[in-house]
């Protein structure tokens, strides 16, 4: 039998099903990806919370390092000239203040909304001569998150946001007093 009579008998269809059925079919089983989705999903849902956690640390870290940071060149600031800078726009650094604060007080917050000066007014509705209060706006809304306020409080603070040295103000703002 030449090459040619052998292209002709493998073309046949009698010869197909026979070639078909000598190969093994290796796949898997709508049962056995379906198994393998649901753990995927189980290990998911099981490191959501783990997630949720180190966000939040994250933020009230950062947070934190920033408000010591701010707090830090104000009470420098203050020391130096036997007062405190005049106050602030949210998102706007005090003229006293331009090289000695960073550019991060005029960015967003970790939390959402900006950091704003407060010198001898009411910051929003907690008394303080001097603080530094984190509000938010209609482009940048503060989180709401009570597990992250109570975070940063803990971090800096004595964990109750009624009380201290960080308060959250009547319109739901942050407050960092630095001078009562």
């Amino acid at each position: 039998m030449g090459w040619h009579s052998l292209g002709r008998l493998m073309t046949q269809p009698s010869f197909i099903p026979l070639l078909r059925s000598k190969l093994p079919v290796r796949a898997f089983t709508l049962v056995e990806i379906m198994v393998v989705v649901v753990i995927i999903g189980l290990l998911a849902a099981l490191g959501l919370p783990t997630l949720r956690r180190v966000t939040l640390r994250s933020k009230a870290s950062a947070v934190q390092n920033d408000l010591r940071t701010f707090s830090t060149a104000f009470i420098t600031y203050n020391l130096q000239n036997a007062k405190w800078p005049a106050d602030a726009a949210p998102g706007e650094i005090p003229p006293e203040m331009a090289a000695a604060l960073t550019n991060n007080f005029t960015l967003k917050t970790p939390i959402g909304g900006y950091y704003k000066w407060n010198y001898d007014v009411s910051a929003d509705g907690i008394t303080a001569k001097a603080a530094i209060v984190i509000e938010g706006d209609a482009s940048s809304p503060l989180s709401d998150d009570a597990d992250l306020r109570l975070m940063i409080d803990q971090q800096m603070d004595d964990g109750v946001l009624d009380t201290g040295n960080l308060q959250v103000g009547s319109t739901n703002s942050l407050v960092y007093i630095i001078e009562k």
